[in-house]
Protein backbone atom coordinates (compact mmCIF):
# COMPACT_ATOMS: atom_id res chain seq x y z
CA UNK A 1 0.00 0.00 0.00
CA UNK A 2 1.27 3.47 -0.88
CA UNK A 3 2.24 5.49 2.22
CA UNK A 4 -0.12 8.43 2.92
CA UNK A 5 2.66 11.00 2.53
CA UNK A 6 3.57 9.71 -0.93
CA UNK A 7 -0.10 9.54 -1.92
CA UNK A 8 -0.84 13.12 -0.84
CA UNK A 9 2.32 14.33 -2.55
CA UNK A 10 1.20 12.69 -5.82
CA UNK A 11 -2.29 14.21 -5.51
CA UNK A 12 -0.84 17.70 -5.00
CA UNK A 13 1.54 17.55 -7.97
CA UNK A 14 -1.14 18.28 -10.65
CA UNK A 15 -2.18 21.47 -8.83
CA UNK A 16 1.41 22.71 -8.73
CA UNK A 17 1.81 21.91 -12.43
CA UNK A 18 -1.33 23.90 -13.23
CA UNK A 19 -0.09 26.89 -11.24
CA UNK A 20 3.27 26.77 -13.01
CA UNK A 21 1.58 26.58 -16.39
CA UNK A 22 -0.72 29.50 -15.54
CA UNK A 23 2.29 31.64 -14.61
CA UNK A 24 4.06 30.88 -17.89
CA UNK A 25 6.23 27.86 -17.07
CA UNK A 26 5.56 25.03 -19.50
CA UNK A 27 8.26 22.68 -18.23
CA UNK A 28 10.20 21.86 -15.07
CA UNK A 29 12.58 19.23 -13.81
CA UNK A 30 11.14 16.50 -11.66
CA UNK A 31 13.31 17.53 -8.71
CA UNK A 32 12.10 21.14 -8.94
CA UNK A 33 8.49 20.01 -9.11
CA UNK A 34 8.95 17.80 -6.06
CA UNK A 35 10.47 20.67 -4.07
CA UNK A 36 7.64 23.06 -4.96
CA UNK A 37 5.06 20.41 -4.13
CA UNK A 38 6.71 19.77 -0.77
CA UNK A 39 6.78 23.50 0.02
CA UNK A 40 3.09 23.84 -0.83
CA UNK A 41 2.24 20.82 1.32
CA UNK A 42 4.19 22.20 4.27
CA UNK A 43 2.51 25.60 3.86
CA UNK A 44 -0.97 24.05 3.85
CA UNK A 45 -0.11 21.87 6.83
CA UNK A 46 1.12 24.91 8.81
CA UNK A 47 -2.06 26.81 7.92
CA UNK A 48 -4.27 23.98 9.15
CA UNK A 49 -2.14 23.52 12.27
CA UNK A 50 -2.32 27.19 13.24
CA UNK A 51 -6.06 27.26 12.58
CA UNK A 52 -6.46 24.42 15.07
CA UNK A 53 -4.21 26.20 17.59
CA UNK A 54 -6.17 29.47 17.43
CA UNK A 55 -9.43 27.53 17.58
CA UNK A 56 -8.31 25.81 20.77
CA UNK A 57 -7.34 29.18 22.29
CA UNK A 58 -10.43 31.09 21.21
CA UNK A 59 -12.91 28.28 21.70
CA UNK A 60 -14.72 26.32 19.00
CA UNK A 61 -18.07 27.28 17.57
CA UNK A 62 -20.61 26.16 20.19
CA UNK A 63 -23.11 25.09 17.54
CA UNK A 64 -20.88 23.23 15.07
CA UNK A 65 -17.82 22.51 17.20
CA UNK A 66 -15.56 23.67 14.35
CA UNK A 67 -13.08 26.55 13.95
CA UNK A 68 -14.59 29.92 13.09
CA UNK A 69 -13.68 32.39 10.35
CA UNK A 70 -11.75 34.39 12.95
CA UNK A 71 -9.49 31.41 13.61
CA UNK A 72 -8.82 30.99 9.89
CA UNK A 73 -8.07 34.69 9.49
CA UNK A 74 -5.57 34.67 12.34
CA UNK A 75 -3.89 31.57 10.87
CA UNK A 76 -3.64 33.28 7.46
CA UNK A 77 -1.97 36.26 9.12
CA UNK A 78 0.43 33.94 10.95
CA UNK A 79 1.61 32.24 7.73
CA UNK A 80 1.86 35.57 5.89
CA UNK A 81 -1.10 35.18 3.52
CA UNK A 82 -2.69 38.35 4.95
CA UNK A 83 -1.00 41.65 5.63
CA UNK A 84 -0.40 42.32 9.32
CA UNK A 85 -2.96 44.56 10.93
CA UNK A 86 -2.26 47.75 12.77
CA UNK A 87 -2.12 47.39 16.54
CA UNK A 88 -5.55 47.17 18.12
CA UNK A 89 -5.11 50.38 20.21
CA UNK A 90 -4.31 52.28 17.02
CA UNK A 91 -7.42 50.92 15.34
CA UNK A 92 -9.54 51.92 18.32
CA UNK A 93 -7.97 55.39 18.37
CA UNK A 94 -8.61 55.95 14.66
CA UNK A 95 -12.04 54.36 14.84
CA UNK A 96 -11.39 52.38 11.64
CA UNK A 97 -10.80 48.65 11.48
CA UNK A 98 -7.72 47.67 9.52
CA UNK A 99 -8.98 45.32 6.78
CA UNK A 100 -6.20 45.85 4.25
CA UNK A 101 -5.04 42.25 4.47
CA UNK A 102 -8.49 40.78 3.84
CA UNK A 103 -9.20 43.21 1.01
CA UNK A 104 -5.90 42.39 -0.66
CA UNK A 105 -6.62 38.68 -0.25
CA UNK A 106 -10.05 39.00 -1.88
CA UNK A 107 -8.62 41.23 -4.60
CA UNK A 108 -6.11 38.54 -5.56
CA UNK A 109 -8.87 35.98 -6.09
CA UNK A 110 -10.55 38.45 -8.44
CA UNK A 111 -7.33 39.15 -10.33
CA UNK A 112 -6.25 37.93 -13.76
CA UNK A 113 -3.64 35.60 -12.26
CA UNK A 114 -6.24 33.73 -10.23
CA UNK A 115 -8.58 33.53 -13.23
CA UNK A 116 -5.76 32.08 -15.35
CA UNK A 117 -5.06 29.39 -12.75
CA UNK A 118 -8.74 28.42 -12.71
CA UNK A 119 -8.83 28.39 -16.51
CA UNK A 120 -5.83 26.08 -16.73
CA UNK A 121 -7.28 23.82 -14.05
CA UNK A 122 -10.46 23.48 -16.12
CA UNK A 123 -8.43 22.77 -19.28
CA UNK A 124 -9.69 25.89 -21.04
CA UNK A 125 -13.39 25.46 -20.23
CA UNK A 126 -14.82 28.32 -18.23
CA UNK A 127 -18.18 26.87 -17.20
CA UNK A 128 -17.76 23.13 -16.89
CA UNK A 129 -20.31 21.59 -14.56
CA UNK A 130 -18.51 18.28 -14.18
CA UNK A 131 -15.81 16.14 -15.73
CA UNK A 132 -18.07 14.35 -18.24
CA UNK A 133 -19.60 17.59 -19.56
CA UNK A 134 -16.12 19.10 -19.87
CA UNK A 135 -14.93 16.07 -21.81
CA UNK A 136 -17.91 16.24 -24.17
CA UNK A 137 -17.43 19.97 -24.81
CA UNK A 138 -13.72 19.46 -25.43
CA UNK A 139 -14.06 16.72 -28.02
CA UNK A 140 -17.47 17.60 -29.50
CA UNK A 141 -17.74 20.16 -32.30
CA UNK A 142 -21.46 20.64 -31.74
CA UNK A 143 -24.00 20.26 -28.97
CA UNK A 144 -25.50 17.22 -30.66
CA UNK A 145 -25.15 14.15 -28.48
CA UNK A 146 -25.80 11.71 -31.30
CA UNK A 147 -22.12 10.74 -31.54
CA UNK A 148 -22.24 9.57 -27.92
CA UNK A 149 -25.29 7.34 -28.36
CA UNK A 150 -24.68 3.88 -26.99
CA UNK A 151 -21.68 4.96 -24.89
CA UNK A 152 -21.17 5.90 -21.25
CA UNK A 153 -21.30 9.59 -22.21
CA UNK A 154 -24.65 9.39 -23.99
CA UNK A 155 -28.00 7.68 -23.92
CA UNK A 156 -28.47 3.99 -24.50
CA UNK A 157 -29.68 2.68 -27.85
CA UNK A 158 -32.96 0.79 -28.08
CA UNK A 159 -32.25 -2.01 -30.53
CA UNK A 160 -35.03 -2.53 -33.10
CA UNK A 161 -35.62 -5.04 -35.85
CA UNK A 162 -32.78 -5.63 -38.26
CA UNK A 163 -33.90 -4.74 -41.77
CA UNK A 164 -32.64 -6.88 -44.65
CA UNK A 165 -31.65 -4.89 -47.71
CA UNK A 166 -33.27 -6.14 -50.93
CA UNK A 167 -35.99 -8.71 -51.54
CA UNK A 168 -39.46 -8.92 -50.07
CA UNK A 169 -38.34 -10.16 -46.66
CA UNK A 170 -38.36 -7.24 -44.20
CA UNK A 171 -36.44 -8.90 -41.37
CA UNK A 172 -34.17 -11.80 -40.52
CA UNK A 173 -36.83 -13.32 -38.26
CA UNK A 174 -39.38 -13.52 -41.07
CA UNK A 175 -36.77 -14.95 -43.43
CA UNK A 176 -35.98 -17.69 -40.90
CA UNK A 177 -39.69 -18.48 -40.50
CA UNK A 178 -40.14 -18.79 -44.25
CA UNK A 179 -37.18 -21.09 -44.53
CA UNK A 180 -38.50 -23.24 -41.72
CA UNK A 181 -41.96 -23.46 -43.31
CA UNK A 182 -40.49 -24.41 -46.69
CA UNK A 183 -38.48 -27.20 -45.07
CA UNK A 184 -41.53 -28.62 -43.32
CA UNK A 185 -43.52 -28.74 -46.60
CA UNK A 186 -40.97 -30.97 -48.31
CA UNK A 187 -42.02 -34.68 -48.33
CA UNK A 188 -40.55 -37.87 -49.89
CA UNK A 189 -41.57 -38.33 -53.60
CA UNK A 190 -44.15 -41.13 -54.25
CA UNK A 191 -43.49 -43.86 -56.85
CA UNK A 192 -46.42 -44.97 -59.00
CA UNK A 193 -47.18 -48.44 -60.42
CA UNK A 194 -45.19 -47.84 -63.61
CA UNK A 195 -42.01 -47.38 -61.64
CA UNK A 196 -41.86 -43.63 -62.27
CA UNK A 197 -41.79 -40.84 -59.74
CA UNK A 198 -45.04 -38.90 -59.69
CA UNK A 199 -44.76 -35.80 -61.78
CA UNK A 200 -41.50 -36.91 -63.45
CA UNK A 201 -42.25 -39.12 -66.50
CA UNK A 202 -39.36 -41.17 -67.84
CA UNK A 203 -37.43 -41.20 -64.61
CA UNK A 204 -36.49 -44.53 -63.08
CA UNK A 205 -36.57 -45.38 -59.44
CA UNK A 206 -33.44 -46.41 -57.67
CA UNK A 207 -32.54 -50.01 -58.65
CA UNK A 208 -32.05 -52.88 -56.23
CA UNK A 209 -29.62 -55.76 -56.42
CA UNK A 210 -32.03 -58.05 -58.30
CA UNK A 211 -32.77 -55.47 -60.99
CA UNK A 212 -29.19 -55.65 -62.17
CA UNK A 213 -29.89 -59.03 -63.82
CA UNK A 214 -31.67 -57.33 -66.68
CA UNK A 215 -32.61 -59.76 -69.51
CA UNK A 216 -30.37 -62.60 -68.32
CA UNK A 217 -32.00 -65.93 -67.44
CA UNK A 218 -31.26 -68.43 -64.74
CA UNK A 219 -30.03 -71.00 -67.34
CA UNK A 220 -27.43 -68.55 -68.60
CA UNK A 221 -26.26 -67.96 -65.10
CA UNK A 222 -25.98 -71.70 -64.36
CA UNK A 223 -23.98 -72.28 -67.55
CA UNK A 224 -21.24 -70.14 -66.14
CA UNK A 225 -20.47 -72.84 -63.58
CA UNK A 226 -20.41 -75.79 -66.09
Amino acid sequence: MTPPTTLFHALLRPSILQILRATGYHGARSAVLDILTDLAARYLWELCHMTAVYASHNGLDPETGAPTIVDVRMALQHVGALLPERPEPEQEYNGVEDTRGVEEFVRWFESRESAEIRRVALDGIEEATNYLDALKQKHGRADDDSKYMGTLLGKSIEHGDVQVEGGDVPSIQEWAERRRAATEKKVAPAINGDGYVDGEPGSRPSSSGLSSLGDRTIDNDMSDFA
